[in-house]
């Protein structure tokens, strides 16, 4: 049985050749800035609420609208790392008795997860598409005291979706590719 860490990375984390890798590291490392500047924005606005009763205005909802841009910028990195949550019992015990057979069910899992995640694409690219023509009715906060335009977070997501369906189609590339390679 091959456990986590004897793996070799290109296993565990689908590796870091070709172009989809730095298109990966470089929404994961914009999402880690995001969360570094979102951190100064909840800090200075403590600040200035403690300090002068003068709190930054839509903090709250730059918040909100920034967890879900982050978790999506960050999607792709997660799966390829191999952090994505998922029960590898099955696998694990199928990679006893035939290591061919765990590969062919991993590229299963990856080609299935893609598929999902294509399907949610397909379906959100008409709140994208209205967002972004009617940035006058799409927006998150209260009118006449902070507004943000939802396209944005919107383009953000649509990105991370399409960055992780295209990490679910290398991923299981790569696993169909080392069944292939297998003398079992």
């Amino acid at each position: 049985m091959t456990e986590l860490n004897d793996m070799k990375p290109t296993q565990r984390d689908g590796g870091t050749a070709g172009p989809l890798g730095p298109v990966v590291a470089g929404l994961n490392a914009l999402g880690s800035v995001w969360i570094i500047g979102l951190m100064l924005l909840v800090c200075a606005d403590i600040a200035m609420r403690t300090l002068f009763n003068a709190p930054i205005a839509g903090v709250a909802e730059m918040v909100a609208f920034s967890i879900v841009g982050i978790v999506f910028l960050q999607l792709s990195h997660t799966l390829r790392s191999g952090a994505l949550t998922r029960s590898d019992l099955l696998i694990l015990l199928v990679e006893r008795r035939s290591p061919k057979a765990a590969r062919v069910i991993t590229a299963l899992f990856n080609l299935v997860g893609a598929g999902v995640l294509a399907l949610a694409f397909w379906y959100f690219l008409p709140s994208l598409t209205k967002a972004w023509t009617h940035p006058e009715r799409n927006f998150m906060g209260n009118p006449g005291f902070f507004q943000i335009p939802t396209w944005p977070l919107y383009l953000l997501m649509a990105i991370g979706m399409a960055a992780t369906v295209l990490q679910y189609l290398a991923s299981a590339w790569q696993s169909l590719a080392g069944a292939s390679d297998e003398r079992s």
